[in-house]
């Protein structure tokens, strides 16, 4: 009797090669779409951060006559002393749980991992506080408990011209505001990476607390506050976990500071509390005011 058998087919050597190619095709156009997709979440999660703290900042204003937080509101650099001339970073008591922006609208808030840009992630204190660039000093796990270490360098930051020190007397009070719907109250973004300021340590996460305009194009008609420091904000969309605008180092390019970055975002909440990510070239604008006949950075001032 005839036994009559089945012919067994396999993939022959160059068909599994096609295959290979074509996967490895479709892996690299879709692995970069994938990363953008992550970052736009990112970048959205952050949002919804910047509008809880400033939610957080006016339901302070409305126990305190519509004055929001100074930047340092212990009111003494060396306890007893008042009013502070300058924000004491790194000098606040072990047990303190702080007295910066963003520690005291926590009790609002009573949220501190949405002071962390996910951009940039949260900050290893252990690691960076040691540092010359940071404080300097050894690291205190009790400061760290308290929350210290993330006030004082908080990624979520104020508008610096809204702090008495810089902005003037009437700079918390939301009844001197000229325009809050175009007013920069704070940003969710405020970020060092590595190489800021020299330091070669990874140091991701460690924030401004405070940001102020700054462009070195224009600060013959505005104010300059302090150089480029406050320029470290810009994280979404190219220019994550960099250092000062221009390079990882901080170095301008061809002496411009601002040199490929104008497309870069970060995200800005208002003084009327509305939220939205805005570009470098529109936020470091500096117009003449007819109002007080004088030049002012549009975003920044809240007098004009």
């Amino acid at each position: 009797m005839k036994v009559l058998g089945s012919t067994k087919r396999a993939f022959t050597l160059i068909e599994l090669l096609v295959v290979i190619a074509i996967i490895a095709i479709l892996a690299a156009i879709l692995f970069p779409v994938f990363a953008q997709a992550r970052a736009a979440a990112r970048a959205i999660s952050c949002v919804s951060n910047v509008k809880q703290g400033a939610l957080a900042a006016l339901m302070y204003s409305q126990d305190y006559d519509e004055n929001i937080p100074r930047l340092d509101n212990n009111g003494s650099c060396a306890y007893g002393q008042s009013p502070c001339s300058t924000p004491d970073w790194g000098s606040s008591k072990t047990g303190d749980q702080g007295s910066f922006f963003t520690n005291v609208i926590q009790p609002y808030a009573k949220n501190t991992a949405m002071m962390y840009c996910p951009e940039a992630g949260r900050t290893n204190w252990k690691a960076a506080i040691p540092s010359p660039y940071v404080l300097g000093q050894p690291y205190d796990a009790v400061r760290d408990n308290n929350d210290v270490y993330r006030g004082m360098f908080s990624q979520m930051a104020m508008n610096m011209l809204l702090d008495p020190l810089w902005g003037g007397s009437g700079a918390t009070q939301q009844s001197a505001w000229a325009r809050p719907a175009e007013m920069i109250l704070l940003t969710g973004d405020s970020t060092w990476g590595p190489g800021a300021g020299g330091d070669p340590s990874p140091q991701l996460g460690v924030g401004n607390s405070a940001v102020w305009p700054y462009n070195p194009l224009r600060t013959s008609q505005c104010p300059n506050y302090g150089g480029p420091a406050g320029w470290t904000w810009y994280v979404h969309k190219g220019q994550s976990h960099a250092g000062y605008p221009g390079t990882s180092s901080g170095q301008p390019i061809n002496g411009r500071y601002d040199a490929g970055i104008n497309s870069v975002m970060a995200n800005i909440a208002f003084g009327d509390g509305h939220v939205k990510p805005v570009r470098f070239n529109e936020l470091e604008r500096c117009d003449f005011t007819t109002t007080g006949n004088v030049w002012a950075w549009t975003y920044f001032d809240y007098r004009y």
